[in-house]
């Protein structure tokens, strides 16, 4: 009888909706479970993770709070943003957070891990708007809350988190024919790192696929509903770049962003002009490249697509001690950036497929998958690419924040389509599962 309520249940139409309710409150409690580790046990403080040192550090400058001696910024005007390299509000947000929490793990990292959790309810809305059904919508966010690069920075204090959920909300927006708030959201996210502008991208190949799959014999009405959705795309881009310049003029009147030194041309009172700031951060992007290719931590985009050259973020070992000597180790804290094995795998083949069926049924799901995908990892691989003085842009996994929301739709279609008997789709899901314990940052239960 029980497994037949259960059943039951399953087939309630809210059914998705209450299962995406506990995925949210158990990936929650994933991204919350020891936020202030790790321990830095030389300091007697906690610890920053990977590039929080560059942003937390920059939140508490703005704050006026000089950071300990020795670290990124310590020597900063205070009141000022001196990463001017990105846009300020990421930073004024962990720095709102730090006002209200301290200046401890919880105020740096708590609007992450809200972020985090809006960036998942936002992918089930997505896939919604682009009409697929709650339980792809479900597979995706599901998809998403097991995956441990997005994980990771869900719980640490870095941009990603906070531009990929503005992408997804802008995204959403549009394809609810809503172009003028997803403009806004657009400019917002834009505020938060330069990155955003993929958004653009995506939806012009979305818009060209949905005009292109027109019958091509009538050109006339080809032509004509061509127009037609130029319309909404010239209100996002507008909409977006005015929301923009006009965020980014208020913000930098706050915080006053200060450039370091370099080749590119900065303010010493800091930036009041949003387009002389925005070239800076434009000509800062540029002058980071590889000539002689990827060395240490950073990679060739096309190497993500495989899971390469997985970044160290934080790691933290406990030793077992007998008679006074270490006879084991452990590891108490690993913040690995890479991606869950078990969906990484699936990418390829998942776009791939949703190619053929944005081709041949003109599915709009698949085309927004797709469009996705090529819109937002293409730019990598051309700035990445081999192309002397034109390309050779420095790159690490972690960009594949931004990709990978195609990657969990495609799936999540993928499984959709009953390829797979039900034993070996419970398979699949073990392994996600196994890969989302073995990569979890935190490796004891006590934290130490």
């Amino acid at each position: 009888m029980a497994t037949i309520w259960r059943l039951h249940r399953l087939q309630h139409p809210r059914a998705p909706l209450w299962l995406l309710g506990a995925l949210s409150l158990l990936s929650l409690g994933a991204r919350l479970f020891y936020l202030d580790k790790p321990y830095n046990a030389n300091s007697h403080r906690s610890a920053l993770i990977f590039d929080e040192q560059y942003y937390v550090n920059a939140a508490r400058v703005i704050l006026g709070i000089h950071p300990p001696a020795g670290n990124t910024y310590a020597q900063a005007a205070l009141f000022h943003d001196p990463n001017a390299e990105h846009p300020p509000l990421a930073k004024l947000i962990i720095a709102g957070t730090i006002k209200l929490f301290g200046d401890n793990p919880w105020g740096w990292r708590v609007a992450p891990v809200i972020f985090g959790s809006a960036a998942i309810l936002l992918i089930f809305w997505l896939v919604r708007s682009a009409g697929g059904g709650a339980w792809i919508a479900l597979g995706a966010a599901s998809l998403m809350a097991v995956d441990n690069l997005l994980l990771i920075h869900g719980r640490i204090a870095t941009l990603d988190i906070f531009f990929l959920t503005f992408m997804l909300l802008a995204v959403a927006l549009y394809l609810r024919g809503h172009p003028l708030l997803a403009g806004v959201a657009l400019g917002v996210g834009l505020c938060m790192k330069l990155v955003t502008v993929d958004v653009i991208f995506m939806l012009v190949l979305y818009e060209l696929a949905r005009v292109l799959k027109r019958n091509a014999s009538d050109v006339r009405r080809r032509v004509a509903i061509a127009r037609e959705r130029a319309v909404p795309l010239a209100v996002l881009v507008g909409t977006g770049a005015v929301t923009y310049l006009g965020v980014l003029f208020a913000l930098d009147v706050w915080v006053a962003p200060i450039g370091g030194p370099g080749d590119c041309a900065t303010v010493a009172g800091g930036f009041h002009n949003p387009i002389v700031h925005t070239l800076f951060m434009l000509c800062f992007s540029g002058k980071l490249t590889s000539p002689a290719g990827p060395a240490g931590i950073a990679s060739y985009p096309w190497q993500w697509l495989l899971n390469q050259v997985p970044i160290d973020y934080y790691s933290q070992t406990g030793n077992v001690l007998s008679g006074g000597k270490v006879v084991a180790s452990h590891a108490v804290v690993s913040f690995q950036g890479e991606m869950n094995p078990a969906i990484i795998f699936l990418a390829l083949p998942a776009i791939g497929i949703a190619m053929q069926m944005a081709w041949q049924r003109r599915d709009a799901l698949s085309l927004l998958s797709v469009a996705w995908f090529l819109g937002t990892f293409v730019p990598f691989v051309i700035a990445a690419a081999p192309l002397g003085a034109f390309g050779n842009r420095t790159s690490y996994l972690y960009y594949m924040v931004a990709v990978l929301p195609a990657v969990f739709i495609a799936a999540a279609e993928l499984f959709k389509r009953g390829w797979l008997p039900r034993g070996a789709l419970l398979g699949y899901v073990a392994i996600l599962g196994y890969w989302f314990v073995t990569l979890y940052p935190i490796r004891t239960w006590t934290g130490t």
